[in-house]
C-alpha cells in the first residue's frame, strides 16, 4: 500500500466514560486524550482527508469538551458523525449537534422495552425513542444502530417499524464481535442469513434504508436475491463500493489514542498520545503483520477455499477473537458450504 492513500474514515471512541452497561459493550482503555492533544488531532486527521470522521465512545456525550472537539473538526471541513445512546441527547445538545451541523445515529438494540433494558443496562427506551425523535425532527439524524445478538434477532421487523415510526433515515445493523458473554448472544450461519432475510424484507416494507455491517452481507444479499429498501446517503459505518473486511482501510482510535485497523481489532499500530496520526498512518501501510491480514489469499479454512473470498474474505475481528488466528476462517459465515 502507499504511504499517501487516504483513510476512509476515522472512527474514534473519544471517551470511555458511559452511563450504560450494555450487553455487547468491547470496553476501552482508561483514560482520555487531554482537550489540547484532542484539538490538535482533529487537524490531523484533516490532513490525512478521510470521508468522515465518526466519533463514538463509551458515551461522548460525557466528554465536557465535546462541543469544542466537534466544532473543530466543522470548522476544517470534516464530515462529522456521533453515535449515542440516547440518554443525554436533551433539547440543549440536538441545538448544539445542529448547529455545528452534526449528524448524530441513536443506538436503539430492540423496540421492546424489556429487552431493550436486558441489552442496555441503565437505559429506558422512552427516554431514547424520545431523543431520537428530536434529533429527527432537527435533521440530525442520521441512523438508528443495532447490535445483533440472539436476544433481539427475531425483533427486526418491529425494530424496522419504529425507527421508521422515529423518521429515521437509515437502520444500521451491527454484527456483533468478541467481548464478554460472546458465546452465549451470537448468532450463528443460520441465524445470519435469518437475519439479512429479515433485514431485507423489513427495508422494503418500511421504506427505509439498510446498512449491515457484515463483511458477508452484500454477497449473501446478492446470492439469495434479498433486495432492501431506498439506497442512498451513507452508513458512516460502512464503504459501499468496498466488498467485505475493510481491516486496514480506515483508523480506530481508542479513548487513550491507541490506533487499531479496525474498531474490534486490538492489533496496536501506534500511539497518538505520544506520535502524529499521519506517522501512525504511514506506518500501518508498511506494517507486514497487518498487510498479510488483509490480503484475502493468506485466508485459512473455508475463508481460503471460497468462491466469494474476494468479495467477503470474512470478519477478521471475530476470527482473532473466537481462535487468536487473525487469518482463520469467520466461524458465523452464513456463505460456508453446509451452513
Amino acid at each position: 500500500m502507499s504511504g499517501t492513500r487516504k483513510p476512509y474514515y476515522v472512527d474514534w471512541a473519544i471517551t470511555r466514560r458511559c452511563n450504560l452497561r450494555c450487553a455487547h459493550c468491547r470496553g476501552n482503555p482508561a483514560g482520555e486524550l487531554p482537550t489540547g492533544r484532542a484539538l490538535e488531532l482533529v487537524g490531523e486527521m484533516a490532513s490525512l482527508r478521510p470521508r468522515w470522521i465518526l466519533v463514538e465512545g463509551g458515551e461522548p456525550l460525557m466528554r465536557e469538551d465535546l462541543f469544542d472537539v466537534l466544532g473543530r473538526a466543522r470548522a476544517l471541513g470534516l464530515e462529522t458523525f456521533v453515535i449515542t445512546n440516547g440518554m443525554l441527547l436533551d433539547d440543549g445538545a440536538v441545538a448544539r449537534l445542529a448547529e455545528i451541523g452534526v449528524r448524530v445515529m441513536v443506538s436503539i438494540d430492540s423496540p421492546d422495552p424489556e429487552t431493550f433494558g436486558r441489552l442496555r443496562e441503565g437505559a429506558d427506551l422512552g427516554t431514547v425513542v424520545s431523543a431520537a425523535r428530536r434529533a429527527a425532527a432537527a435533521g440530525i439524524l442520521s441512523a438508528v444502530n443495532a447490535t445483533l445478538s440472539l436476544g433481539n434477532l427475531d425483533q427486526i421487523p418491529d425494530l424496522f417499524r419504529l425507527s421508521a415510526d422515529i423518521g429515521a433515515p437509515h437502520v444500521n445493523l451491527l454484527g456483533l464481535k468478541p467481548c464478554e458473554g460472546y458465546d452465549r448472544m451470537r448468532l450463528g450461519p443460520a441465524e445470519y442469513r435469518r437475519a439479512i432475510e429479515a433485514a431485507c424484507r423489513s427495508s422494503r416494507d418500511e421504506r427505509i434504508g439498510l446498512f449491515f455491517d457484515e463483511p458477508f452481507f452484500e454477497t449473501a444479499a446478492r446470492e439469495w436475491g434479498c433486495a432492501r429498501g431506498p439506497a442512498g446517503g451513507a452508513s458512516a459505518i460502512t464503504i459501499s463500493e468496498e466488498a467485505g473486511c475493510i481491516i486496514g482501510k480506515y483508523i480506530f482510535m481508542t479513548s487513550t489514542g491507541e490506533v487499531w485497523p479496525c474498531s474490534f481489532s486490538p492489533l496496536v499500530m501506534g500511539d497518538v498520545a505520544r506520535e502524529p496520526l499521519p506517522a501512525v498512518w504511514e506506518r500501518m501501510g508498511r506494517d507486514a503483520r497487518l498487510l498479510e491480514i488483509m490480503d484475502r489469499r493468506s485466508r485459512k479454512g473455508a475463508c481460503g477455499a471460497c468462491r466469494f473470498a474476494a468479495s467477503c474474505g470474512g470478519c477478521r475481528a471475530r476470527s482473532h477473537g473466537t481462535g487468536g488466528d487473525w487469518l482463520a476462517e469467520d466461524p458465523v459465515c452464513p456463505l460456508k458450504e453446509g451452513a
